[in-house]
């Protein structure tokens, strides 16, 4: 929902720094060079959590935009356990190539995103309900809200939050994500109930922190999530529509 959504929720495009001679340089953002790192993990990113069961769950999903298949999501959880990776392997002329990983348990998440010119690395420690500590590297990418004090109780990591839509037969009711550097609330905007399927429209919106995709810094993005019903029983999701701006990615199951 991590992170335009996400990490998490949310894709986040940022146009990737170079010099005059379209060389990558620290600290610039040249008018002339055309490339733009897609980064689905911070769309995506965010999304909350469900009471989870003991045994282990888990779901793939491809990526998609504008028809293209750009990489692939997958999600598990195993009690209060969760994972999510996403590998973009397949972005126009490779420049939104990379790798995300994060995980929670014991009440620690840990996340790594790498691609090809930069990595950040995210680690939140939980005590109950509450953020007790953020870390963040290289520092130059925490925001306000990377102090456990701007942070409101109650928030979930991008690994459960994905789990808790992903995972679940159902529309989910409203939580709230966070990915070291923003808070968005998801809330249940309205549930259609088809003869095939449900249809889940959510409101998601950042209410703490920056928004996605600089220099637009979205505050808002359109998500609606699909699931099955066969023979009355419902579930599993099949797909999820994020859209902020002239962007709409698909996470189709695979």
């Amino acid at each position: 929902m991590a992170n335009l959504l996400a990490s998490g929720v949310a894709p986040i495009l940022r146009p990737r720094r170079t010099n005059c001679n379209g060389k990558l340089a620290a600290g610039r953002i040249s008018p002339y060079t055309k490339p733009m790192t897609i980064r689905l993990p911070a769309l995506i990113a965010l999304l909350g959590a469900l009471a989870a069961p003991a045994t282990a769950q888990e779901a793939r999903f491809d990526i998609r935009l504008a028809g293209a298949t750009l990489g692939q999501i997958a999600v598990g959880r195993a009690g209060d356990s969760a994972t999510l990776t996403t590998v973009m392997d397949n972005t126009p002329l490779g420049v939104g190539d990379g790798r995300f990983d994060a995980t929670f348990t014991n009440g620690a998440y840990r996340s790594l995103s790498v691609s090809s010119d930069e990595s950040r690395r995210i680690d939140i420690d939980f005590a109950g309900d509450r953020v007790a500590n953020v870390a963040i590297v290289p520092p130059s990418e925490a925001t306000d809200a990377s102090v456990p004090a701007a942070v409101p109780a109650g928030v979930l990591d991008p690994a459960r939050g994905f789990a808790r839509v992903a995972l679940a037969p159902d529309c989910v009711g409203a939580f709230r994500i966070y990915d070291g550097r923003r808070v968005v609330t998801v809330s249940l905007g309205a549930r259609r109930l088809g003869a095939e399927s449900i249809d889940c429209i959510y409101d998601y919106r950042v209410t703490g922190g920056p928004g996605h995709l600089s220099p637009f810094r979205f505050r808002k993005v359109s998500m609606v999530a699909r699931y099955a019903v066969t023979n009355g029983t419902q579930g599993p999701l099949q797909d999820i529509a994020l859209g902020a701006g002239p962007f709409t990615v698909r996470l189709i199951r695979r």
